[in-house]
């Protein structure tokens, strides 16, 4: 038997630091070849606007109902 490859399940919501589901994310978006995911519109709409600056940013810790969504 083969063992099945895992596959990520989960991303960083690079704006506000949310864990969020690949499979049923609110919002996306493709940048230099990679998808990023979001938790809502308003986290997307803010990466759009500069991918540099969360690209950058040090990775923070989960949150979870951060307000952000929508």
């Amino acid at each position: 038997m083969k063992n099945p490859i895992a596959v990520k399940t989960t991303a960083k919501d690079l704006v506000c630091g949310m864990d969020v589901e690949t499979a049923s994310a609110a919002q996306h978006s493709e940048h230099k070849g990679h998808t990023y995911y979001f938790c809502g519109s308003k986290c997307k709409e803010k990466f759009d606007l500069n991918p540099a600056q969360y690209l950058n940013k040090s990775a923070e810790s989960s949150k979870t109902g951060c307000g952000c969504c929508s």
